[in-house]
């Protein structure tokens, strides 16, 4: 099966257990990406964003409907997640349109300015990320390769090979989630709860 109906398949399991068991984390779900979202994105990323990608954001884009922007005084905006935003283990959310490209020019930017190409490449795409500081799953986007690898970063580190594709990474939690074990996978380990309707990764 090509790795877009894997991802789509896989992601489809997974918002079906969240609306059966956890249905308070399912309604951080937003609609799916529209073709004009999907073209911004693309136009404020500087490149196609891959198939995978552009169809997992086609069925959910992201998980932050919940989320609230606040005006600061003097311009600019804080994002405040929602905590039933975080349905993946670390308590990370899935990162729409918006977010991924917010958060991919604001960590250009820092790379920029420290001097360091090696803190955050042009070609990686921000997928998933903790609500409270730099930690997060990134899609590694780079046309050299063939495959596109997730990769994870945290602040003081550079980032490191998590899994070798989206499908490996999401697979897994759908696994996870419906038998409450995926082993031999990323998911191993992972453990979670549900409590008024949220899911819980502090298990």
């Amino acid at each position: 099966m090509p790795e877009t109906e894997e991802v789509v398949s896989a992601w489809q399991r997974i918002a079906a257990w969240l609306r059966d068991h956890a249905p308070a984390s399912a309604e951080v779900l937003r609609p799916g990406a529209t073709d004009e979202e999907i073209a911004t994105l693309t136009d404020r990323l500087g490149f196609e964003i891959p198939e995978a990608l552009a169809a997992w954001l086609r069925v959910n884009n992201g998980s932050t409907a919940k989320d609230v922007r606040k005006p600061l005084t003097g311009g600019g905006v804080a994002l405040l997640p929602h905590r039933d935003s975080a349905i993946f283990p670390d308590d990370m959310r899935f990162l729409g349109c918006r977010e991924i490209a917010e958060q991919h020019a604001n960590y250009l930017h820092i790379a920029q300015g420290i001097g360091d190409d090696e803190y955050w490449k042009p070609q990686w795409i921000p997928i998933a990320e903790k609500g409270d500081g730099p930690y997060g799953i990134i899609l590694s986007a780079d046309t050299s390769s063939s495959s596109l690898p997730l990769l994870k970063f945290r602040e003081g580190d550079y980032p490191g090979l998590f899994v070798s594709s989206l499908t490996e990474f999401l697979r897994p939690l759908a696994d996870l989630l419906e038998t409450g074990q995926a082993p031999g996978t990323v998911m191993e380990y992972e453990r979670f709860s549900v409590a008024d309707g949220r899911i819980d990764w502090s298990y």
